[in-house]
């Protein structure tokens, strides 16, 4: 059975300044991009959801893996024309971490935050597990 211990969200907001035609053809050159992208990197089960003003993505991959993260902001990122900008949302569906980027003109940003162990349970097999990195990186 495959294992995905990553879902990813993200959501790309579109300029008010765009018209009707410009974005639709925008979303649907968005679309074909993140899925060659995503796709190129790992990713599963990639669905796409307009909302009118943006465009939501999600996905899954088989491990949590920031450098993974960074190779697809460095990506994605470009994609922020002033025409558009992003936030992507990667969840360790341990629930361990969580890694967020914002994009815009380009350029991208990132957080990370460690969840907190609920009990000595789950601290305890936290212990166990290899650590999974959290060095902020940047362009």
């Amino acid at each position: 059975m495959a294992r995905h211990d990553t879902e990813m969200f993200c959501r790309f907001a579109y300029s008010p300044e765009l018209s009707y035609d410009a974005l639709l053809a925008l979303d649907t050159s968005l679309k074909v991009e993140l899925t060659a992208v995503l796709g190129e990197s790992g990713g599963e089960f990639i669905h796409f959801e307009e909302t009118g003003d943006a465009l939501r993505a999600q996905c899954v991959f088989a491990a949590y893996d920031e450098e993974l993260f960074h190779a697809l902001c460095d990506r994605i990122a470009p994609l922020t024309d002033g025409r558009t900008e992003a936030v992507m949302l990667f969840v360790d569906k341990d629930l361990r971490l969580l890694h967020v980027y914002a994009m815009h003109d380009g350029t991208w940003r990132e957080c990370c935050v460690g969840l907190p162990a609920p009990g000595p349970r789950s601290a305890a097999a936290a212990d166990k597990e290899p650590a999974a990195t959290s060095a902020a990186k940047a362009p």
